[in-house]
């Protein structure tokens, strides 16, 4: 991208010298229009060359830590300030070079019609490489977010697709069924709490799936009722303990997150009433911790977690400086999903 810049900056530069060899040859004649331009076309390409670095030093190094870049009037202000410092600085030290080593009657005047000349020059150009920076970099941004919004509706997608492929998950509803048909003739009130737990999960899928984040509230609302249909089918083999505060609720993460953690470790940990499943979550410096003792039922487990857990991460690329990690410590299996916090 650097090197396009300057590409484009040596055309400008070269067209520039190009028209001002012509109005010489008209004007004066060729040979002073070639000397000329063989000593204006490598110094304005210096020259040129010189604000281009040091504007990106400054971008890159200096402006993001005195103001907020988020800030739009610092912003405009800082940057108006450094053109006009640059024009003033640099014609000055023209002025003087010239006027010191170049100028025979030292009772000319330092401020004549060439010193306001040069400070014309000096802004025009300045102000035309910044001028043209910020366009590029704000049509680069542009780029950018599509490209994002791209990625992320792809990854949106498969989302969708496995919200749906939940919904529809023969095995589940196979458990669930049974469970129910099981708790008609024992205990019909236990039957129609479940049944109504079962039907809050399938209206969260429905209507939540399209959302870009959630409250943690709902996806904790969620949660609940898919715990309460385990509890129901493995009883106290599977315990499920939430420590987080009221106070943390607000805080955003992509719906259906709780229910993959939470479906990942019922599915491939052994849930017995001598080795019972313990699921624990808690919030640690914004980000949730799901905890579960490690208890694999095959030596397969981590090849089993796939297109499940690789798109939460793909979806924390486009919405967080942060993704998912999972990782395995003490016996324990630790998913650590980092909290949106919302704008407003």
């Amino acid at each position: 991208m650097k090197t396009n810049r300057i590409y484009f900056y040596l055309f400008i530069i070269l067209l520039f010298n190009a028209f001002h060899l012509i109005s010489e040859i008209y004007t004066a004649d060729l040979k002073e229009g070639l000397s000329e331009t063989l000593i204006l076309l490598p110094v304005s390409f210096i020259y040129t060359l010189f604000i281009f670095w040091s504007r990106v030093y400054l971008k890159t190094k200096l402006v993001p830590k005195i103001i907020d870049i988020e800030n739009r009037s610092q912003f405009l202000g800082v940057w108006t300030t450094v053109i006009i410092t640059k024009a003033i600085s640099l014609t000055f030290l023209w002025q003087t070079v010239a006027f010191y080593f170049f100028e025979d009657d030292n009772d000319n005047y330092f401020f004549d019609l060439i010193f306001w000349v040069v400070l014309l020059i000096n802004f025009a150009v300045i102000a035309f490489v910044y001028f043209v920076e910020i366009f590029i970099e704000s049509q680069q941004e542009k780029q950018d977010i599509k490209i994002k919004l791209t990625q992320y509706q792809n990854e949106k997608s498969v989302a969708q697709y496995l919200a749906l492929k939940k919904q529809l998950n023969p095995h589940f509803l196979f458990n669930s069924f049974n469970s129910l048909s099981g708790l008609i003739s024992i205990d019909a009130k236990k039957a129609e709490y479940f049944l109504q737990e079962l039907s809050n999960i399938y209206r969260y899928n429905l209507t939540q799936s399209e959302e870009v984040v959630v409250p943690l509230k709902k996806e904790l609302e969620l949660i609940n009722s898919y715990m309460s249909l385990q509890k129901i089918r493995f009883g106290e083999s599977i315990i499920f303990q939430n420590n987080i505060e009221e106070s943390k609720l607000h805080l955003l993460l992509p719906p259906m997150t709780l229910e993959l953690l939470f479906e990942n470790a019922i599915k491939h940990n052994s849930v017995d009433i001598n080795k019972p499943l313990k699921i624990t979550i808690s919030i640690e410096n914004l980000n949730l911790k799901v905890i579960n003792n490690f208890q694999p039922k095959n030596n397969d487990y981590e090849k089993s977690l796939g297109i499940g857990q690789k798109n939460l991460v793909n979806q924390y690329k486009m919405l967080h400086t942060k993704i998912p990690e999972f990782n395995i410590l003490n016996n324990n299996y630790i998913a650590s999903i980092p909290l949106i916090q919302p704008e407003i």
